[in-house]
């Protein structure tokens, strides 16, 4: 059970997390354009425009983040959600861009059976969050369904570790895909875990196709009669895998409205 108070504190933590992410992409460009200032490389007109680029980007930035977090958190989601539908009782939206800096409960991650976690939207959550996310899972192998390890320091609840290949580096199959997603929503259903975002699944080294890998998690979407969680998040880390989240969606859609 996820208490307000706590889900109140983690949207704090990650609203900051992200103001710290865009105030980077913001500085880091200009900390280069005036090293190179500096080494002669850059002319004092390239430096100023570059300072004046930055004033204004941090205005924006001082104002976006000036409203209170569940504000801020609902206009990101207005603002990036690529398709919203429902499944069941389930909300389910499609976003581009990277699992770790989506609010959710938990993120599903597409751990290997020996607990590494080493490819795709795994080792780029095992990056955001630290290394202890792997050992927790690792200490956990093998995994034959889903666990869930603490979040290291990404500002979620769980990280819920789902195999949907047969064997470290082995291929993925669009069976093994939906049987992994479908064990991560009951895992998060019994978690009483209100939000999950799920990320391409077996796309990145398993060899299925975005639409392929769509396919098999709308249709684990579909079959889970749970009322948790609430809402799913599928994220895409680039526009063909968001393209298929979409069609899969819309399909759905279209064969049961």
């Amino acid at each position: 059970m996820i208490f307000a108070d706590e889900a109140d504190d983690r949207k704090t933590i990650f609203v900051k997390a992200l103001k710290k992410r865009r105030t980077m992409a913001l500085v880091c460009p200009i900390l280069d354009r005036l090293e190179a200032f500096v080494d002669g490389g850059a002319s004092p007109d390239d430096a100023i425009a570059a300072i004046r680029r930055g004033a204004r980007e941090a205005e924006r930035i001082d104002s976006d983040f000036r409203k209170r977090p569940d504000v801020i958190l609902a206009g990101i989601a207005m603002d990036e959600n690529r398709h919203i539908t429902e499944i069941g009782d389930t909300a389910v939206s499609v976003r581009l861009g990277d699992v770790t800096a989506v609010f959710a409960d938990a993120i599903l991650s597409p751990t290997g059976p020996d607990g590494r976690m080493r490819s795709g939207a795994a080792d780029a959550i095992r990056e955001a969050g630290g290394d202890g996310i792997e050992a927790e899972a690792v200490s956990k192998a093998p995994l034959a369904g889903a666990v869930a390890t603490g979040p290291g320091s990404l500002p979620h609840v769980n990280v819920i570790h789902a195999p949907a290949a047969g064997e470290p580096g082995g291929p993925a199959s669009p069976e093994r895909v939906e049987r992994a997603v479908a064990a991560a929503l009951a895992l998060a259903a019994e978690l009483s875990l209100e939000s999950v975002a799920i990320p391409g699944v077996g796309t990145v080294d398993g060899g299925l196709s975005p639409e392929a890998s769509a396919g098999a998690i709308v249709r684990a979407l579909a079959a889970h009669q749970a009322a948790a969680p609430a809402s799913v998040i599928l994220v895409a880390a680039d526009e063909e895998t968001a393209d298929a989240f979409a069609a899969a969606l819309e399909a759905h859609d279209a064969a049961n409205n």
